[in-house]
């Protein structure tokens, strides 16, 4: 066990379900096609972020995910929805909204972090940004949720924690993590009538971008849609005031040495939990030793769902494993791009 990797992520699955974690991390399953769409975005946005940082092409970035795209089949493709569009006018968003802020300073961006916990395992993260202002440096994570998370949420989150503990044990001081949240669902135009009057129900994620493209000069003028506008052109990112958008929105963490002890511990916990679970062979189905289940309402999004139920039912789950699934390592993800700390 001493090649063993501790991420926050298998953590993070680990406690919330032994069975998920098995399908993952030791039978290293991935689904064919991750049918949840908010996962498809975070991926495809992320991509795009990542090449805006780089100050690599994020048009080529988006062209490459759109070629991605295109080899789906019409079901997949329907499933998902006109991501190549609703991509293209998410980052148009984010850049108007970002576009007045010079604040930050890019120091690095996917950085691989690599630190020995307590117990001697080695942990390991992958931070989307290193940045620095006028206050010091500071770990970035672009995190994209279909609702902005609360601050109860945040600061209960591990993360946060966890990664600015791995950046100082690689001699990296940050000062602390801020999250840097998305609503990946494209902005949408407003709603008019056939008689060109305003539907009483308008989009739910909108922007100002996107409200006034394509307006004619009669709408322009229509004090109900002048309103909006005026409303929704405010709604921009400003250090100094507090933050509106319904789409975009970051937040600092400065949690205390205590609470970064406490994570550590916690994880450090955890992951002793985990090799015990390996070693037992929990997971042995010769000897009739299953895995436990952790049936919640997380289950109807779980990448594993369907082979979860075949298990479960005594189905053809080889059948299952076969049509749904392939041989992945999660691992992977952080041995791309590696960079020296």
């Amino acid at each position: 066990m001493t090649d063993l990797i501790i991420t926050n992520s298998l953590i993070k699955q680990f406690k919330s379900c032994a069975n998920a974690t098995k399908y993952k991390y030791v039978d290293l399953l991935t689904p064919k096609m991750h049918r949840s769409k908010p996962l498809k975005r975070g991926v495809w946005f992320h991509e795009l972020l990542e090449a805006k940082y780089k100050r690599e092409s994020v048009t080529e970035a988006h062209q490459r995910n759109v070629a991605k795209f295109n080899r789906l089949s019409l079901e997949e493709q329907e499933i998902l929805g006109d991501l190549p569009t609703e991509m293209a006018s998410l980052y148009a968003g984010y850049k108007w909204h970002y576009r007045h802020d010079s604040s930050w300073t890019i120091r690095e961006v996917e950085i691989k972090l690599e630190a020995e916990l307590p117990n001697g395992l080695q942990a390991q993260g992958k931070a989307d940004m290193l940045i620095e202002d006028e206050y010091g440096l500071w770990a970035v994570d672009h995190k994209t949720h279909l609702k902005l998370p609360s601050e109860d949420y945040r600061l209960l989150d591990p993360q946060a924690p966890f990664y600015i503990w791995l950046f100082r044990q690689c001699g990296i001081p940050v000062r602390g993590f801020i999250w840097n949240y998305v609503v990946p669902e494209g902005p949408k135009p407003l709603k008019f009538k056939k008689d060109g009057t305003l539907y009483k129900v308008q989009p739910a994620v909108t922007d100002y971008p996107t409200a006034i493209k394509g307006l004619t000069d009669d709408q322009l003028n229509n004090p109900e849609v002048r309103a909006i506008l005026d409303k929704l052109e405010n709604v921009r990112y400003d250090e100094d005031t507090p933050q509106a958008s319904s789409m975009f929105q970051r937040h600092r963490l400065e949690p205390s040495n205590e609470t970064i002890n406490r994570v550590v511990t916690d994880i450090t916990h955890t992951s002793n939990r985990y090799i015990e679970w390996l070693t037992e062979r929990t997971f042995d189905t010769e000897h009739n030793r299953q895995p436990e289940r952790t049936v919640s309402r997380n289950c109807e999004w779980c990448d594993f769902k369907s082979l979860c139920i075949s298990d479960f039912t005594g189905g053809n789950s080889e059948g299952v494993r076969h049509r749904e699934y392939v041989a992945h390592d999660p691992f992977d993800y952080y041995e791309e791009n590696r960079a020296s700390n």
